[in-house]
């Protein structure tokens, strides 16, 4: 089969869910960040994921935010509809809500017990029809699915075109895949963007961020511009800020949405429980990170800002 390369190009983030006060979804928030995101040069974005709670979310909630997300998107750029379940059959049932609005793709994490029980896996949900599927290969403490079968799973599959690499070591994996495939099957990276200069020199299609989505864009921007060095010197300016988001799930998702608050996108940085306590200790560090953020997005918004 002669599959073309997914049109992604660049940072696609997995998009938080804002609440307000008395806990609903704040519509408005979610809307205004997506605006944000596709005004600072995003190629696309992901939710429900990790990054939207989604484990907290009713399926009502779920379906909610997709509505909102596609109103506020309006086909500008690609976004992808997260399935991802504890079980296949409620996987599938997420799979078959998602396909009753207009979205691009659909993402789910599949665990990797087997080859047989897997390729069953994926069957099924392409069985569904979806318009893409993108494999999330999750595996934070290993290699993750290996190499071969998602090649396999690639040439059988008309909708699988994408797959989300998030695995140890992730760089080795992105090279390995892209040109096994011969460049066809779109890679993009996760949790990984503390390697984000070592995906693009790999030649990854896109990274998924979470928030301050002005820097991570310009330094796509630069790079893809043959201006590398500025790039890694953009990237080296925001290690403090990438280094205390990105230590754990939960201090990324308080850190992100203190962010986006402070920036006027939402009304609130609720983060629904259980999840780890944002002590003063974190708060104290996380709000010195924003203020550099902030800083360097007012600069990168001005047109002012030359990282070297």
């Amino acid at each position: 089969m002669n599959k073309t390369l997914f049109p992604m190009f660049g940072m696609m983030p997995a998009m938080n869910t804002p609440f307000t006060e008395d806990d609903c979804i704040d519509i408005d928030g979610l809307q205004k960040h997506i605006d944000n995101a596709i005004e600072a040069g995003i190629c696309g974005f992901l939710i429900p994921v990790v990054a939207s709670e989604v484990n907290k979310l009713t399926s009502g909630e779920r379906e909610q935010i997709v509505r909102a997300a596609l109103e506020a998107n309006n086909h500008r750029v690609k976004m992808i509809g997260g399935a991802s379940a504890l079980n296949k059959e409620e996987c599938l049932k997420n799979v078959k809500a998602l396909l009753h609005f207009d979205i691009d793709g659909i993402l789910v994490n599949i665990p990797y017990e087997n080859d047989e029980s897997y390729k069953d896996y994926v069957r099924s949900i392409a069985a569904l029809n979806p318009p893409v599927l993108m494999i999330q290969d999750y595996d934070i403490h290993g290699g993750g699915v290996p190499v071969d079968l998602l090649l396999r799973l690639f040439d059988e599959i008309d909708c699988f075109r994408c797959v989300k690499v998030e695995t140890l070591p992730a760089g080795p994996k992105y090279t390995a895949i892209i040109e096994a495939s011969g460049n066809r099957l779109h890679v993009s990276g996760g949790w990984s963007i503390t390697q984000l200069i070592d995906a693009w020199d790999r030649g990854v299609h896109a990274m998924a961020n979470t928030g301050f989505h002005e820097a991570y864009c310009k330094i796509y921007e630069l790079y893809t511009k043959g201006r590398r060095d500025k790039a890694v010197a953009l990237y080296e300016k925001i290690q403090p800020v990438i280094a205390f988001s990105n230590q754990y799930t939960d201090i990324s998702l308080h850190f992100f949405k203190h962010l986006l608050y402070r920036q006027g996108i939402y009304k609130t940085f609720k983060v629904r429980r259980p999840v780890l306590d944002y002590d003063k200790y974190f708060r104290r560090i996380g709000d010195e990170m924003i203020e550099k953020a902030l800083h360097i997005i007012h600069e990168i918004k001005q047109g002012v800002y030359d990282p070297l």
